[in-house]
């Protein structure tokens, strides 16, 4: 019996471990915690995190696997059907181990977005082509902004485009990049029906101290992204049955009140408040 609570004792750290390196994107870590817990007994939830793991790699064939796996000690697990479509739907498209005609993908940890009101955003981007590119999209993929007279399209790090700002946050980010403002942004979810972005503010030109990056909600018709939690692995691992089609104004502006919705309060004591950002 303490045999096997040992064994359990190392599981459930190994676990804790692993949800922790994914909650950082580092996947590639997260991967090889999930292969040490199978070699304490097969799970169909540790194949599950396994195969999330590697698709946030790139590496599509070895991901396809694992959930395999998981069908074959689980046959009805909706994790694993919905992600063995879209990795079906990849590999299709020639996208293998290695990520094959893609630039390596550079990460940005989810958790340097937690600021103070107005310098950060979560909003889902409209005119989002059905491309190879899209599909491949992970969460924590640093993207880039390429601006156009009032819009602001957003690119990945072929040059890609993966879709373009609301109108209205477009326009203002526009006129605040032309005037010398910074900003990161990486995808918080990527669903075939839709990508969100977070945005944040990393440098405010002196010409623009006056002018607050995201003052509110732009429009109507926002809606809050309830249980987005980062610091959660099972949530990383999830995907909603249904999500309806985005509206042109559907742009969160996390403020301090909303940061608790979102699940961000809890690890923002664990961060400085603006470390390694330009000011």
């Amino acid at each position: 019996m303490a045999k096997q609570d040992e064994k359990q004792r190392i599981r459930r750290r190994l676990q804790e471990k692993a949800i922790e390196l994914a909650a950082m994107n580092r996947w590639d870590e997260a991967a090889e915690i999930n292969r040490q817990i199978l070699q304490l007994g097969e799970d169909p939830d540790i194949y599950n995190r396994l195969g999330k793991a590697l698709m946030e790699q790139g590496l599509y064939t070895e991901s396809h696997d694992a959930y395999q796996h998981t069908l074959r000690l689980n046959p009805t697990n909706t994790i694993a059907r919905k992600n063995l479509a879209r990795l079906d739907a990849l590999i299709a498209r020639g996208f293998g181990s290695g990520q094959a005609n893609r630039k390596p993908r550079q990460q940005v940890d989810l958790r340097m977005f937690i600021t103070e009101t107005g310098r950060t955003a979560i909003t889902a981007l409209i005119d989002v082509p059905r491309t190879a590119a899209v599909d491949a999209l992970v969460t924590g993929e640093k993207m880039d902004f390429r601006v156009e007279g009032k819009t602001v399209y957003v690119i990945d790090a072929d040059g890609t485009t993966v879709g373009r700002l609301e109108p209205k946050l477009g326009q203002r980010l526009a006129e605040l990049i032309n005037g010398g403002n910074r900003y990161l942004a990486a995808i918080a979810q990527s669903d075939p029906r839709l990508v969100r972005l977070l945005i944040r503010e990393t440098y405010q030109d002196p010409s623009q101290r006056n002018r607050i990056s995201f003052p509110g909600k732009l429009g109507e018709g926002a809606a809050y992204v309830s249980g987005l939690r980062y610091e959660e692995y099972e949530d990383l691992l999830d995907e909603p049955d249904e999500i309806d089609e985005p509206d042109a104004d559907l742009t969160d502006y996390i403020t301090g009140d909303e940061e608790e919705e979102l699940g961000l309060d809890e690890i923002e004591q664990d961060m400085g408040d603006d470390d390694g950002m330009e000011e």
